[in-house]
């Protein structure tokens, strides 16, 4: 299992057609607590982690999660 953080600036200079996700395997990461904050390498901001399952998503952070009526 790998736990993904995601960029949520809006204008990140990401060339690709999704948000920048940076992965990290499980085992690397002993708990949310020893986990030092990730920066997105394009952009310079903080990353925050990705939602597991899509009906976690916030729109208002994570513009490209799809929205759940």
């Amino acid at each position: 299992m790998e736990i993904k953080y995601i960029c949520t600036h809006n204008h990140c200079s990401y060339p690709g057609s999704t948000r920048f996700t940076m992965s990290f395997k499980a085992e690397s990461i002993m708990d949310d607590k020893n986990v030092a904050t990730p920066f997105c390498p394009f952009c310079k901001n903080e990353m925050v982690p990705a939602p597991l399952i899509p009906m976690d998503c916030d729109p208002r952070i994570t513009t490209d999660c799809t929205t759940v009526d």
